[in-house]
């Protein structure tokens, strides 16, 4: 988007790099034949950062309410009831048999204002997390927008949580209104300064391809980069759903896989992923362009917990109401055909 060339090759990126630094690298890149040596660079600083070992991680989603009005116009994971505690237990312990020991629960909004001890889902999440503690010994991340005080933050961490998420998205302000109008940037952002005043490890993600510049782009990670906890930054391509508002073409891989390679000289010691709009099929350029380490092996949905029909994913029965999609074949192979073997020790333990 907003591409243009630049007269000359640019100089190599640091982790200190200025803003006109990395854009000029990315416009730069976008011709693939300007991009090997980025890669190559991004991949090295993957391997001596945080070394050459995927590890599993799963995921549990629509478990509350999206309580956003109106809906985000691109979204089609939200739920609008609160799932049975005793169905989130099961299908943990159901991908912890797996010998999956990382687990993040995810979905549902209930917007809060500033430190208020009162409103959004502290109480819901702590309880959440008890009720997984007492019954599986699992490393639990937590994400429901922003849904935590201060309060529960503090409460979260004393229980143990690795890390919480807040997904600014898209960082453009006029852009996050239009597809996002009833979400609060200002809350997502203030959910993070929380965290990062508390010592609370923060997990964020980016969506690639709804229509943000360049200087967008770069600017997010850019703003990311005053946040000392961040651990885990996820790439999403945009991806038109059937059933939302927003329309359009699904994004390339090429700018998700450029973004990564530059948040990666940026960040050289976080988890770099990816999120919904990507599959097993770009987990190679993924890699190649410095990904690493986390990837998505189960998951299950409480928005359909009998689950439907997952292509190449085994799906498990968890008692009679409840399906976790074992996809873990799947990577391997693709994995190893790249050389890797993925771990069951999330990155915490290694």
């Amino acid at each position: 988007m907003n591409r243009i060339e630049t007269a000359q090759t640019p100089a190599p990126l640091t982790a200190d790099c200025s803003e006109q630094e990395a854009i000029d690298v990315y416009r730069w890149t976008a011709d693939p034949a300007n991009a090997y040596e980025l890669f190559r660079t991004a991949g090295a600083v993957r391997d001596q950062a945080v070394g050459r070992s995927p590890w599993w991680s799963a995921g549990i989603s629509a478990i509350l309410p999206c309580e956003l009005e109106p809906l985000c116009t691109y979204c089609t994971y939200f739920t609008k009831r609160t799932a049975a505690r005793d169905d989130i237990v099961a299908a943990a312990h159901a991908i912890a048999d797996l010998g999956i020991r990382h687990l993040h629960l995810s979905g549902g909004t209930r917007l809060v204002g500033g430190d208020s001890a009162t409103g959004g889902y502290d109480r819901e999440m702590v309880d959440l997390v008890q009720a997984i503690r007492h019954s599986v010994d699992v490393e639990i991340e937590v994400n429901v927008g922003p849904s935590l005080t201060r309060s529960g933050v503090r409460d979260l961490k004393a229980l143990g949580v690795a890390a919480v998420t807040s997904s600014l998205e898209v960082l453009n302000p006029e852009l996050f209104a239009r597809n996002k109008p009833g979400d609060s940037l200002g809350g997502r952002i203030r959910l993070m300064e929380i965290c990062e005043e508390e010592g609370m490890p923060i997990r964020s993600m980016m969506l690639v391809g709804l229509g943000e510049s360049d200087q967008d782009r770069i600017a997010h990670l850019v703003f990311l980069r005053r946040f000392r906890m961040i651990s885990h930054l996820r790439m999403s391509r945009y991806l038109p759903s059937p059933g939302a508002k927003s329309s359009g073409v699904r994004c390339s891989p090429w700018p998700v896989a450029r973004l990564t390679a530059i948040a990666r000289l940026m960040f050289p010691k976080i988890d770099l992923g990816l999120a919904a709009g990507n599959g097993p099929d770009d987990l190679a350029l993924w890699w190649l362009a410095g990904g690493g380490n986390q990837v998505l092996g189960a998951s299950a949905s409480m928005k359909d917990p009998r689950g439907k029909a997952g292509g190449e994913k085994r799906a498990i029965a968890v008692g009679e109401r409840v399906v976790v999609h074992d996809n873990m074949a799947q990577i391997t192979r693709y994995l190893g055909e790249l050389g890797l073997t993925p771990s069951f020790t999330p990155k915490s333990l290694t």
